[in-house]
């Protein structure tokens, strides 16, 4: 299917959606028909299901890992040389 959008602006707006956006926010913001943005829903639902899965296995992951006690590493920074 033709579309005017870029693939890219499409998965953006999916994965705003499942990081909790209303589909009207995310419409609203990028000045896109809330038409267009259920369609796109609809026809890359395998995409938006299996990064809802993904992201979700990451949180539980996540928890699990602060649960144990263990932080997130610390960046290491660079010294200015002088």
């Amino acid at each position: 299917m033709k579309t005017k959008y870029e693939t890219d602006l499409i998965l953006e707006v999916l994965s705003q959606m499942i990081d909790g956006k209303s589909m009207n926010a995310v419409a609203r913001e990028k000045g896109i028909p809330v038409s267009t943005v259920y369609s796109w829903k609809q026809q890359y639902a395998d995409y938006y299901d299996k990064l809802v899965y993904q992201k979700n296995k990451f949180r539980r992951l996540k928890s699990i890992y602060h649960s144990i006690g263990n932080e997130q590493p610390k960046m290491k920074t660079k010294k200015a040389i002088a």
